[in-house]
């Protein structure tokens, strides 16, 4: 096999925000992307990425391969949704490899590497013709379909990637530095931690990577990752199932979350079984709620329509360079838009679209070009440039989010 192209599908849009500003496969679950996850798993390089024409330049930037180049005879199109469980057993002929309905690879002929192409798995129907006729085979694993099915298996994939050599500690704690279940703690070099914090690897690892700094009385409980760089504030209270992306300020009480890098919650309040995007801000004192009082299952607005998750916990999804204000009260099941702008301290409504921009007033539409500004400045404020690519997908992504989430009330000031 010469390698995968992972490609998205229409599965897309049920992943919505968090699908406008990345590829399927730049989703985190726990210490990796989607994409590293799948390549490990599958033992094959990632040489493409198919998704849609409009993120091509962006998905190729960060995930260091061609986007929507054509795939060469005797490679892999693998789907990224597809969470792999066991390796299968690739034959060199053409054929699909299936979980349930939904095609989790295809292994590609001369023929099929001459006639598909990336869009044809973002339509059903062009799907279905393209691979018509070819042999198909149930395989292990299971699709991401939403974001509680990311949320959902976050402490268990946790504990799947740990392996015991990890156990290493490479920075020279203090020796008041609590460390409960120390063979199932990782700490990378350049670790400062807090005499007065605890590290308890009891309920699951706790990999926690280079320059991380963490601070008095904090409490880090596994099955936990915190990525390069991460600041974990004095008296935080992490509990298991966190996946914390490089770059991050943490703080308050965190409990079963991904964040992904250059997001920051670094102030008092509680988080829970949320998906937060990169490059969000969440102000002092917000909270979400992820439990509903009736003690049945949350339901989620996505595509227009509530869907029930089956689960009676499930906090939020906070699309990429959202910021919340402070003591923002977020409901149960809550989807904040990309970009979204909230200066409320009145409980959310349970959407939230992106680029809205909701005040004490109600819910109007931010002006992108202002919103950008506001995205460009913290980006500058952590030593990060925009790309021009990525300033061109925020600004075309005022009209493509309207398209996709339906439409706005009146216009922001």
């Amino acid at each position: 096999m010469k390698g995968i192209v992972l490609f998205d599908d229409r599965g897309f849009s049920d992943l919505l925000p968090l699908t406008l500003w990345r590829s399927i496969g730049e989703l985190r679950l726990g210490r990796k992307l989607l994409l590293d996850r799948t390549a490990q798993r599958l033992g094959l390089p990632i040489v493409g990425i198919w998704s849609h024409a409009w993120l091509a330049a962006v998905a190729a930037h960060r995930c260091g391969a061609p986007a929507n180049k054509p795939i060469e005879e005797g490679g892999v199109l693998v789907n990224s949704r597809w969470l792999v469980d066991e390796t299968p057993e690739f034959s060199p002929s053409p054929h699909v490899g299936v979980v349930g309905d939904e095609v989790a690879f295809v292994v590609v002929d001369r023929k099929l590497a001459d006639g598909l192409r990336p869009n044809d798995f973002l339509d059903h129907s062009a799907e279905e013709e393209a691979l018509s006729g070819l042999p198909r085979m149930e395989v292990g694993g299971r699709m991401i379909r939403y974001p509680w099915d990311i949320i959902g298996h976050v402490g268990e994939l946790l504990v799947q990637d740990w392996r015991s050599s990890e156990a290493v500690i490479e920075s020279e704690l203090d020796a008041r530095v609590l460390l409960v279940g120390k063979d199932s703690i990782h700490i990378a070099q350049n670790v400062t931690i807090h005499p007065t914090a605890v590290i308890d690897g009891s309920f699951g690892p706790v990999y926690i990577s280079h320059d991380v700094l963490i601070g008095p009385y904090v409490v880090l409980e596994g099955p936990a990752y915190i990525g390069p760089g991460t600041r974990v504030n004095p008296h935080a209270y992490l509990h298991g199932g966190v996946g914390i992306g490089p770059m991050c300020k943490i703080g308050g009480e965190i409990d079963t979350c991904i964040l992904d890098g250059y997001a920051n919650k670094q102030h008092s309040g509680f988080l829970g079984h949320a998906y937060v995007g990169s490059w969000v801000n969440i102000g002092a004192g917000a909270e979400n709620s992820d439990l509903k009082n009736t003690y049945s299952t949350v339901r989620v607005p996505i595509g227009g329509s509530e869907v029930d998750t089956g689960t009676l916990f499930f906090g939020c999804v906070i699309g990429d360079h959202a910021k919340i204000g402070i003591n923002a009260s977020i409901p149960t099941g809550a989807v904040i838009g990309f970009a979204a702008m909230i200066a409320t301290t009145r409980l959310l409504p349970k959407f939230v679209p992106s680029f809205g921009w909701l005040t004490e007033d109600g819910l109007a539409t931010g002006k992108v070009d202002l919103m950008l500004d506001a995205a460009t400045r913290m980006m500058v404020r952590r030593n990060v440039d925009m790309t021009d690519e990525e300033v061109e997908l925020f600004l075309e992504n005022g009209d493509r989010a309207k398209a996709l989430e339906g439409g706005r009330s009146r216009t922001a000031p």
